[in-house]
């Protein structure tokens, strides 16, 4: 397979609108119809960069994409993580607009026109975000909104970094010039790194898009980050991206004070679930101990007197936490 082909939908030599950015690593079953979906797409401008990171599944891959050998740009290269593969892929790139969609998920047909219309009709917005639809593992098709209730279409840093808006790199279309200005995605930073990338891209006076729009399927797969019931792995994830700012960000005191405020929450929240894991699991001692790091935070009297609970009868106390999860779970 040659390791670089352009796509017909672009000649006569001049760059086109955007460049499609798509890492593959183990998912050989899956990318034929991710390529489906974005050759499928009515906004036809565009070039489709396929990254093999190092993929474990490398013969099968290239089974997979020789079909669309001579529309696609091929690289390899040693396992980077999705930074890494993604920054390769943004080197070459020509586009004016970086489109990144992983190699498992799917881009219904409208998602190119939406967001570039959106990104041409508002010059001062860095990247734009797309709305999802979460399928595959999960019991059920469920929306991922990117937007929390009551925000506005454009965010700007602060939003951004009090976590108004979501992020997901398969909903995402960045303008190249600005991916690069900020040094694009960091790779010191392989868990949460799109958390990461779409604040730091908005630091110090740029905003985010979001469409509000479900345009995107986000495959949900055993393992993934979000293929965990209490989103304990998506909030480390998040907890570690939020870290790595505070270094690489030359912040404000009232910043750096923000920050260190949704770290904190951010960390109650994960320790407030890990007890509902522990004591899922009859482990009321832990159970307790996440719970005295949560109520650092919180303060709630509920949460004290539980924990006064736990400390006087440790079993009966357990055993009614227990019950009220497995109702609550409706297991």
């Amino acid at each position: 397979m040659n390791s670089a082909q352009h796509t017909p939908d672009h000649s006569g030599g001049s760059a086109p609108k955007v460049s499609v950015i798509i890492p593959a690593y183990n998912t050989a079953p899956f990318i034929a119809e991710t390529l489906d979906s974005v050759f499928g797409q009515t906004f036809r401008d565009f070039e489709v960069i396929v990254i093999n990171d190092g993929s474990p599944d490398t013969a099968d891959l290239e089974v997979a994409l020789q079909p669309y050998a001579d529309r696609i740009h091929y690289l390899k290269q040693e396992n980077r993580g999705l930074p890494g593969a993604r920054n390769a892929a943004i080197r070459i790139a020509q586009g004016e607009l970086l489109a990144f969609v992983d190699s498992d998920d799917i881009w219904m047909p409208g998602y190119l026109s939406a967001q570039v219309d959106f990104l041409d009709r508002n010059p001062n917005v860095c990247a734009c975000i797309a709305d999802a639809l979460l399928f595959g593992s999960c019991p059920e098709p469920t929306v991922w909104k990117m937007l929390k209730e009551g925000a506005g279409p454009v965010l700007n840093f602060e939003q951004m970094l009090k976590r108004e808006g979501g992020q997901l790199p398969s909903a995402t279309v960045a303008r190249r010039q600005r991916v690069l200005q900020v040094g694009m995605f960091d790779e010191q930073t392989r868990i949460g790194e799109d958390i990461e990338f779409c604040v730091r891209i908005c630091f110090p006076d740029q905003s985010m898009g979001y469409l509000g729009e479900v345009l995107v399927k986000y495959r949900q797969r055993p393992g993934s980050l979000t293929d965990d019931p209490r989103r304990q792995k998506w909030s480390a994830a998040e907890i570690n991206a939020l870290r790595r700012l505070s270094e690489t960000l030359a912040l404000s005191q009232s910043h750096r004070k923000l920050l260190a405020e949704e770290i904190a929450a951010a960390e109650a929240a994960f320790a407030l679930n890990d007890a509902y894991r522990h004591i899922s699991e009859h482990e009321s001692e832990r159970a307790a101990q996440s719970l005295r790091q949560a109520n650092a935070y919180y303060r709630d009297p509920r949460i004290t007197a539980t924990l006064v609970c736990l400390n006087t009868f440790p079993r009966l106390t357990a055993r009614l936490l227990h019950w009220r999860l497995k109702r609550r779970s409706g297991r």
